[in-house]
């Protein structure tokens, strides 16, 4: 969406500040085809914190949605270098997909329509993008458990967002001097790498909220702690050193 658009503050959830608005984004009635197939943002950028509500009318047909309580979003950035930018991962890995569940007021997932509901900040979520990258819009598609291909996978949809660059805030940091930092999250366990000194960890989930906050512990190469976090979800991990910071991607397994 090429627009002229005003400065918005973006604050996070993590600054103490929740968002006053949430726009929410409705690809409705979806069957195959349709209008639903792109749907313009009014008011939302890439910085802000959307809910994203899909509809599959008919559940067999076109898109396999009957008993599935949840489905998968393969998705992109549209930028100037073109769509389906910055995607975080393969279109056969389902651990890295925004998982929408199936809608509380939906109770009966073998019934049409199934309705699926997402809360979500793309800024947050695609990591790989850097600050000060043009984007407008969304590139995506849905797919089943079964790992798309055939009737498992939706056609490709589109979020035109007012358009805007990612400036992520308090998230906005320069790498380590260091290219040897890792992150990983197994059966439980956080665990960094990489670096020797003192340093603070915080880790978001992709809304932006801080779900994890440990300050000046000494890391001598590796540190781990047992935390508690959802499995098959994506997080972002925030390491603090000094005047020294960097943002890494976090996939709990």
């Amino acid at each position: 969406m090429t627009k002229n658009y005003l400065q918005y503050i973006f604050l996070f959830f993590f600054s103490g500040i929740s968002l006053s608005q949430v726009e929410t984004i409705n690809f409705n009635g979806y069957n195959g085809a349709g209008s639903s197939l792109s749907v313009t943002a009014s008011s939302a950028t890439v910085n802000d914190l959307i809910t994203i509500t899909f509809e599959d009318t008919d559940i067999i047909n076109n898109f396999y949605t009957q008993f599935q309580n949840s489905v998968f979003m393969y998705c992109g950035l549209d930028t100037p270098a073109g769509s389906f930018q910055f995607v975080p991962g393969t279109f056969a890995d389902l651990t890295w997909q925004p998982e929408f569940s199936l809608s509380s007021t939906d109770t009966d997932n073998n019934a049409a329509p199934n309705s699926y509901a997402i809360d979500i900040n793309p800024s947050i979520f695609f990591t790989d993008a850097p600050d000060g990258t043009l984007v407008y819009g969304i590139n995506l598609l849905f797919q089943n458990q079964f790992g798309g291909g055939g009737n498992n996978q939706s056609l490709d949809l589109y979020i035109d967002l007012v358009d805007a660059t990612i400036n992520r805030g308090v998230l906005s940091t320069d790498n380590f001097e260091s290219t040897d930092v890792r992150a990983t999250y197994n059966d439980g366990e956080l665990r960094v790498t990489g670096l020797v000194g003192q340093a603070s960890i915080e880790v978001f989930n992709i809304l932006g909220k801080r779900v994890f906050q440990i300050n000046n512990v000494t890391i001598e190469n590796d540190f781990s702690k047992e935390i508690s976090l959802r499995p098959k979800s994506m997080y972002v991990l925030r390491i603090r050193s000094g005047r020294l910071s960097k943002t890494l991607k976090l996939i709990a397994l």
